[in-house]
């Protein structure tokens, strides 16, 4: 029988310690956050498997001869000003049945209605509609985004990376521990020039804390800014104009010094490339917060209490989905002066969350069963 061929990747990219940093950065889709979710489906399939691009060519006969249907560990593949042409072109001429996990809308807010997609978003659309039986979405928002475009065939299931911890007992785990003194912690960055003013008061809000703080800072994206963190290695070195390590310490630490800023890049902040180092390391802590949903989604499935900061529908629409303790931003700028304000502000019903959990784990099995996909046993339901 033909395996499974997966668009994505184990959750790890190997030997990236001796990679240039545009090669590495275009391994994860210039978001390291996409190696969790990516994790989190490889690891869900528990038959033969290959990884297009890696266990097998970007060949259609190659993958036609080894593989019986396509699994898509997706994102916000759903807005504005992205260019999927190159991916749908690919599934267009695979001929195969398709299957989307976590796929998800992005807007502003609730509220949008009108969007400006790319025709490679309506020619995806158009793949859904005549090659998958059904589709795994992120929440409510994307599948009414999606009956608006004709599919009426979504599941709500959240972030497959939901499920990366296969114990049932993470609820209570994660209960317990709020029980207990918040002492370290492990921030989150998004981005150090955001065109939203009120989100940049976020990032510094975070920055100054795990500067402080028993603590340290997750960066997962903006690739000039990965360029400084990785400049020391010599496989990544790269031209770095001067100006941008003065236009970062402005923008994430000002009213330091460049020494300041140096010593904090260098003692808290961190990159994970590899899903099972990042979960080890985010275990250690008390408590995550921040603006990245699977920053926080790493320390969560480790035991480790979130608190998620959400600024548009993407992050919000899984939040809610999940039941994960969430804040909007405003509100965390507004009533967050410390860390341990944010950590009283976690608001967490251990029975809701495995109630919910379990459903979403069944709605994921639907999906993937819907092809005859044999799914690992860490999503049984008890």
């Amino acid at each position: 029988m033909k395996g499974v061929g997966i668009i994505g990747s184990t959750g790890n990219v190997p030997r990236v310690g001796f990679m240039d940093t545009n090669e590495a950065m275009r391994r994860v889709g210039n978001n390291t956050g996409n190696l969790v979710f990516q994790y989190a489906v490889y690891n869900l399939i528990d038959e033969a498997k290959y990884l297009i691009g890696q266990d097998i060519p970007w060949d259609m006969a190659k993958v036609r001869e080894k593989c019986r249907v396509i699994v898509v560990p997706s994102a916000n593949f759903i807005r504005e000003d992205f260019d999927l042409t190159s991916m749908v072109s690919f599934l267009e001429k695979i001929d195969l049945p398709l299957i989307f996990i976590g796929l998800g809308a992005q807007a502003r807010d609730y509220e949008q209605s009108e969007f400006d997609f790319h025709p490679s978003i309506h020619r995806l659309i158009d793949l859904i509609r005549e090659r998958s039986k059904l589709v795994s979405v992120r929440g409510q928002f994307t599948k009414r985004i999606l009956h608006k475009m004709g599919i009426d065939h979504a599941l709500v299931t959240g972030c497959p990376s939901n499920h990366i911890n296969p114990s049932l007992e993470l609820p209570q785990v994660i209960a317990q521990k709020l029980k207990e003194p918040m002492r370290s912690f492990i921030t989150h960055g998004d981005e150090p020039w955001p065109k939203d003013h009120s989100k940049q008061q976020v990032e510094r809000k975070l920055v100054a804390w795990t500067n402080q703080g028993a603590s340290m800072m997750s960066q997962q994206s903006v690739p000039v800014f990965m360029e400084y963190l990785r400049k020391n290695n010599p496989a990544a070195a790269t031209d770095i104009p001067l100006k941008r390590e003065a236009s970062l310490h402005s923008a994430l630490m000002p009213g330091t010094t460049i020494d300041q800023f140096r010593d904090f890049i260098a003692s808290k902040l961190r990159v994970y490339f590899s899903v099972d180092q990042w979960i080890e390391d985010s275990s250690k802590y008390d408590f995550s917060v921040g603006l990245r949903l699977h920053g926080n989604m790493v320390a969560w499935q480790a035991g480790t209490p979130a608190l998620w900061v959400y600024h548009d529908s993407r992050t919000q629409e899984l939040a809610e989905t999940m039941e994960l303790p969430r804040i909007p931003f405003k509100t965390f700028i507004e009533e967050c002066a410390t860390v341990q304000d944010a950590w009283n502000r976690i608001d967490f019903d251990p029975v809701a969350y495995c109630e919910r959990r379990a459903l979403l784990k069944s709605r994921i099995r639907g999906v993937m069963e819907a092809e005859e996909i044999k799914v690992a046993n860490n999503l049984t339901i008890k």
